[in-house]
């Protein structure tokens, strides 16, 4: 087939529509080839302009760089022309400052000027219209200028040598220990090297140590060096749940029938007495009864020896103390020599004293049976007694306080009383002491409710007020190695804290699984004589019937730990180095009257314990069935107090002050006690609904029977027990609850005011330094 086009018309006819349509066609093309070769044309045209313009630009410059180096010479030439002069002779004031500043810009017309003329005019200015100028020259400037200067600036930025982020770990670390954690977290934003210096393991160590020196056992080493960081926000949390009164966990230890008298905690081990005639051991951390001992007597004091593994327990309404072990949990000796019940009892490793309703104090050998000594009636009833070891020569001493507020001193060895002291007397000359103590021991609301003693510090206290005792100790004084100067890279995961070389004020109760009792000897039969078969360290505290001291420790024969999995302790009964001044020297000189260190007001409290190492103390008020009855618990942590320096600077806040300023520091006047709250404020209200308890976060354990809630009668705190992690409250029904500070279920309220006394800033423990997350 052709492709010729066939019309109509015949071969040589063509359409006249596609001729036209053809014809437009060529127009259209035509036009656009013209508009393409203006485009060329134009584009020609400005590439040749350009170049012609860049051309120009450059000989300009060629131009103004020889009329610079020309200005720059001669410059040159005029600079030494006025050293000679200045070496000459000094010019005449105000030459400079008559100098027209125009005329100098203005130079030789051509935009080419003298800098030295400049600078000299300038110089001649006022402050003020150097200011303005400067002002001008700013406004004048051109953005692009400005953006110039401002990558010049930052060039010289980075010329800047960063001294800190240039030291290795170990000296920066001891520049960085110096600031509080709260500065610490200020201070990482600075650079990439400061955030790596600021989380380095070794920073989070020392503050780890800092934060638990005045723990009765020390942390033990996370698995890796990195857990150090996670393990200070828990020791945080820790500290702040105290000092705001927020315990975390609450768990029932249920058994006793009746009162529950007397509580002694060692560790995760308790040691309860009660009215229903029994002594039983518990595992605050399990919950879990590990022995019930039937006394047949009502039990109303108990104090307990690990390093012998003896404890002795006092009856309420028979002038009798018995000895047991607490391995075999066999009676070892019966002691009689009062004439009614027994209020307290104190046992250390040479004697054991018990003070007795008939008014009368007691000192035993109690390895051999043998009654030392016994001074007669005092004044009213024994709240308390102590202990406190001597050398050889004074031999230990006994401190006794009845509830008149008065405090006696004896001596063993020498069989009579060295000293007699009253409360009420102590403020001396100061009239606010004195309005403070003026009643403190008159009957019948201002006697003494309850007394605690560890070391060689004391805690009595009334209804109203709570006074924290210091006894002033001999010129010889051991000294306690510090366990934060140990070497910041020593971080291996399975290494112990460096321990002191002094024996343990704090330590778990050692009481064996029944597989290790059969084992063990008796420990009257290795005891027999006054002189060991095996090397003892000698007793440096002693306990009383409430709020006990604590004595030289041994290992435990079990590793038991924490509960709480951030705040491991240590399988060894060394506490790390005390940043309080709980001292164990040498005998103490107790002819002089105890120092006051702290007054602590509270509300109208019937009961409480306290823990000097820690400086805090809780309490209790009477649970009363009267309608309105204030039914509250109380935490308090009182602080050193300031003094002036000589240079007018406040002093005395540095926990790791001098022993000299420490003693010379005032009275601390504390009045900030905190309500107890946390699971304790939820579950105290008395509810019907009891199926809502299970929703308390907390809550461990299963609930005592017929529980209606922990502000109730029945509830009432007849025995309280203080930790460096728990408060254990025995009550009035026999039930037993420990409240743990560990954790971070509860919060302080975020609209509560914060005390102006708050935790000490810097390295304490303190909530000054936050750790959030």
């Amino acid at each position: 087939m052709s492709f010729d086009m066939v019309t109509e018309d015949g071969d040589g006819a063509v359409d006249e529509d596609f001729e036209e349509v053809i014809q437009q066609l060529r127009n259209l093309y035509s036009k656009k080839l013209t508009q393409y070769k203006r485009l060329l044309e134009q584009g020609q045209s400005a590439s040749a302009a350009q170049l012609h313009a860049l051309q120009a630009e450059l000989r300009l410059l060629r131009v103004n760089l020889e009329d610079e180096r020309h200005a720059a010479h001669q410059s040159e030439l005029e600079r030494d022309q006025l050293r000679i002069k200045t070496l000459n002779g000094p010019t005449q004031r105000g030459s400079t400052a008559d100098m027209d500043i125009a005329s100098v810009l203005r130079g030789d017309g051509r935009g080419n000027f003298n800098e030295i003329e400049v600078r000299k005019a300038v110089r001649g200015l006022k402050l003020a219209d150097r200011a303005r100028l400067m002002t001008i020259i700013l406004e004048s400037c051109m953005p692009g200028d400005i953006r110039q200067q401002i990558i010049l600036l930052e060039k010289y930025l980075k010329y800047t040598f960063d001294v800190v982020g240039h030291l290795t770990h170990d000296i920066a670390f001891h520049i960085l220990k110096y600031l509080t954690v709260q500065e610490l977290l200020g201070v990482e934003s600075v650079s990439k090297r400061w955030q790596e210096l600021v989380h380095h393991p070794s920073i989070w160590r020392y503050h780890c140590l800092h934060l638990t020196a005045t723990d009765p056992m020390p942390v033990r080493p996370p698995p890796s060096p990195e857990g150090w960081e996670p393990l200070y926000r828990s020791l945080h949390h820790r500290e702040s749940n105290f000092h705001y009164g927020l315990p975390q966990k609450l768990r029932f230890l249920t058994g006793h029938t009746n009162f529950c008298t007397t509580l002694l905690l060692r560790g995760k081990r308790l040691i309860s007495g009660s009215y229903d005639e029994t002594i039983r051991f518990w595992d605050i951390e399990t919950g879990e009864q590990k022995k019930c001992l039937q006394v047949k007597k009502p039990v109303s004091c108990i104090d307990f020896l690990l390093e012998e593994e003896v404890f002795v327990a006092g009856f309420h309404d028979v002038g009798r103390v018995h000895l047991y072990s607490s391995v075999t949990f066999n009676p070892l000796q019966q002691l009689s020599g009062h004439l009614n019940g027994i209020r307290a009892v104190a046992l250390s490793s040479r004697s054991l004293v018990s003070a007795g309703a008939d008014k009368a104090l007691v000192c035993w050998d109690w390895r051999s049976g043998t009654k030392i000594v016994r001074f007669g009636q005092q004044t009213t009833i024994n709240i308390g007694v102590q202990l406190i070891a001597g050398d050889k020569e004074s031999g230990e001493r006994v401190v006794s306080v009845t509830i008149d507020g008065i405090v006696r001193v004896f001596s063993i060895a020498r069989r009579e009383m060295i000293s007699q002291f009253k409360l009420a007397e102590l403020g001396g000359s100061d009239p606010v002491l004195n309005a403070k103590l003026c009643n403190v021991g008159k009957a019948p609301d201002n006697m003494l409710q309850w007394f605690a003693a560890k070391g060689t510090q004391m805690t009595c206290a009334t209804k109203s007020v709570i006074l924290h005792l210091q006894w002033t100790e001999g010129d010889e004084k051991q000294e306690k190695p510090n366990a934060l100067s140990s070497s910041p890279t020593d971080l291996e995961p399975n290494k112990s804290i460096p321990s002191p070389s002094t024996p343990s004020v704090s330590g778990r109760s050692s009481i064996p699984p029944p597989s290790a009792m059969k084992s063990r000897p008796n420990v009257l039969s290795r005891s027999s004589t006054s002189h060991m078969s095996t090397p003892r360290r000698t007793s440096l505290t002693v306990s009383t019937s409430r709020g006990r001291a604590s004595l030289p420790l041994t290992p435990p024969p079990s590793g038991l730990h924490s509960s709480n999995p951030g705040t491991p302790l240590s399988r060894t009964g060394t506490p790390a180095a005390s940043t309080f001044a709980v001292r164990y020297g040498q005998a103490a000189i107790l002819t002089a009257p105890p120092k006051l260190v702290a007054i602590v007001d509270t509300p109208d409290v019937a009961v409480g314990a306290v823990d000097p190492r820690k400086r805090r103390v809780v309490t209790a008020t009477r649970f009363s069935s009267r309608l309105g009855a204030d039914r509250r618990i109380f935490i308090s942590t009182h602080r050193k107090a300031k003094r002036q320096s000589e240079d007018g600077s406040e002093e005395g806040n540095d926990e790791d002050s001098e022993t000299s300023k420490e003693e010379d520091s005032a009275v601390d006047f504390s009045t900030s006690i905190t309500t107890v709250g946390g699971v304790w404020g939820a579950i105290s209200v008395p509810d019907d609904s009891s199926p809502t308890w299970s929703l308390v976060r907390g809550l461990q354990g299963p609930l005592p029977h017929k529980f209606a809630g922990l502000a109730t009668p029945n509830m009432n705190p007849m025995s309280m027990q203080l930790s460096h992690e728990e408060v254990v409250v025995g009550c009035a029904d026999g039930t037993i609850y420990v409240m743990s500070f560990v954790g971070d279920e509860y919060h302080k309220e975020r609209n509560a005011p914060i005390p102006e006394d708050d935790l000490e800033a810097g390295s304490s423990g303190g909530l000054a330094s936050p750790m959030t997350g």
